[in-house]
């Protein structure tokens, strides 16, 4: 008995025991203040306590049993369970992120569907025969997303924001039939959407189909709340995404953290960049801000037009009869750029969506990691991973992985940079590298193995990204521009700083409760 008292594993529970009994007794005496001020009878006061108590239990239950992971759920059942009423309050409107209605009609009627695609047996076959360390997470996006990898196909990296406007620029104004637009964020009077907007309204008054869905919340501070207005009168379709409606709508938490630009069907833009100016060095927000994006020709990029279609239809549908989606296929303007690219690999455009009963942005983040038998590089923003993603880091660096992870040095928010932080010391002790980027802030999210594969896009590595808010990114195997990918990686790391074992501990000693409390809340930011 005395042996399991002095455990570390019972002090814990004891005191979360000891802390939700406090909660009780504290809200039982308040009720009795509240009975005793208002003249209603002490029995009362208990029959409220036990009725508060009794929804919270009901909440913790639903929260438990739902398909999240098990660090998001245990986070959520402390707070509903720890702030009696309160706490059930907070999770309806941040932590539930089951289902309308509405959106399962929109995943059944329109995102299933438009991104559905298909390949011959013989085509599977050659891609298991030819990248047998690559098929089995192109056959997972097929078989739980119904989307495949492409050939005919090009990509071209860029290693910053600042490289990838003016290629931005000079496609956009290349464009005969349609221009869509998907981004988290949008910032209306800087020099990156100003410059865009300028040939988006003389491309609209050319009778092209432009389209933009810009994420609500991301916006609330960069665009006007008249900005889909003023661009319908420019003969421009903008549409917010989850507009931000908290009385009406208690799933806020759902976001549109997506990054497209697509033209024509045949060529595409995707990344880890917004259209704001700090995103391409413009503006400085938090030192050098470090980006990458890639440009795709060919056939791959329906896959990002289906994507862009499937949202955009579930969210404003046509009437019956008006849409084709055949008439936005790559198949439809190619001749116009030469034809269909031949480059070597495959690219295989991916999205992921909270409420499909699927953590596809996370399973291809292990998958990768798992499968690395030399190496892993991966550079992310936010470090709040949850336990497998943890202990899969830490297999692969102890079974002679060289695992690396480059991370901002100079933070955008600094409870996340501190959160991010109290991630290191696991990750250390089994042998992974990190990296700091001195210059300035690391936004983009890319993950490399074994010169082999390589993924990049939005989906950042916290629990919002792999869990919460609809991303996108583009998984690619025998592709070229992965040693492009890499060698600006290593290049990064050059002018970054290793974070060594000595370094950590000082960090560790000085911080340790403060993460520690700060780790309860990782879910949540």
């Amino acid at each position: 008995m005395l042996k399991k008292l002095l455990s570390k594993r019972f002090w814990p529970k004891a005191i979360i025991a000891f802390l939700i009994f406090c909660q009780f007794v504290g809200l039982f005496l308040l009720f009795l203040y509240l009975s005793d001020w208002s003249g209603l009878s002490p029995e009362w006061s208990v029959i409220a306590v036990i009725i508060v108590y009794a929804i919270g239990v009901v909440f913790a239950f639903y929260c438990f049993n739902s398909d999240s992971s098990i660090a998001y759920k245990l986070s959520w059942v402390f707070v509903i369970l720890g702030f009696p009423g309160a706490g059930s309050f907070l999770y309806l409107i941040f932590g539930n992120k089951q289902n309308t209605r509405r959106n399962a009609k929109g995943v059944k009627r329109f995102i299933a569907p438009y991104q559905r695609a298909s390949l011959s047996e013989d085509e599977w076959k050659q891609i298991e025969d030819k990248f047998p360390y690559a098929y089995p997470i192109a056959h997972y996006l097929h078989r739980v997303k119904g989307i495949i990898p492409y050939k005919d196909s090009s990509a071209e990296y860029f290693p910053l924001g600042d490289a990838i406007f003016e290629p931005i620029l000079a496609e956009l104004k290349k464009a005969k039939h349609f221009i869509f637009l998907e981004f988290f964020i949008i910032e209306s009077d800087g020099v990156f959407f100003s410059s865009i907007l300028d040939i988006l309204k003389e491309k609209a008054k050319e009778g092209l189909d432009v389209r933009i869905v810009y994420d609500d919340v991301g916006c609330l501070t960069t665009l006007p709340s008249s900005f889909a207005k003023d661009m319908a009168e420019l003969g421009i379709k903008a549409h917010p995404f989850n507009e931000f409606r908290p009385f009406l709508d208690v799933r806020q938490n759902n976001r549109d953290h997506r990054k497209m630009i697509i033209i024509d069907g045949h060529t595409a833009f995707t990344g880890g960049f917004n259209l704001a100016d700090e995103y391409i060095n413009k503006k400085e927000r938090f030192g050098h801000w470090k980006d990458n994006g890639i440009l795709v020709r060919g056939k791959a990029v329906e896959g990002y037009t289906n994507s862009f279609l499937a949202t955009f239809e579930s969210l404003y549908p046509s009437k019956p009869g008006e849409f084709d989606k055949k008439q936005y296929s790559s198949a439809m303007y190619i001749d116009e750029i030469g034809g269909y690219p031949k480059q070597k690999g495959y690219i295989e455009p991916y999205d992921d969506i909270p409420f499909d009963g699927e953590t596809v942005g996370e399973r291809v983040y292990l998958s990768l990691i798992q499968r690395a038998n030399k190496y892993v590089y991966m550079s992310t923003p936010y470090l709040l991973i949850d336990e497998e993603m943890e202990n899969s880091l830490c297999a692969a660096a102890k079974s002679g992985v060289d695992v690396r992870l480059l991370t901002p040095h100079i933070p955008d928010k600094k409870t996340v940079f501190n959160l991010t932080r109290s991630y290191y010391r696991r990750l250390l002790q089994a042998g992974v590298k990190i990296y700091e980027y001195t210059p300035g802030f690391v936004h983009e999210k890319m993950f490399i193995a074994d010169d082999l594969m390589a993924t990049v896009g939005t989906i950042n590595l916290d629990y919002r990204s792999l869990f919460l808010h609809f991303e996108n990114g583009t998984f690619l195997f025998g592709s070229p521009i992965i040693k492009n990918m890499k060698r600006d990686y290593l290049d990064t790391l050059s002018v970054s700083k290793e974070v060594d074992r000595a370094t950590y501990e000082r960090w560790y000693q000085k911080n340790k409760y403060y993460w520690a409390l700060l780790r309860i809340a990782a879910p949540f930011l």
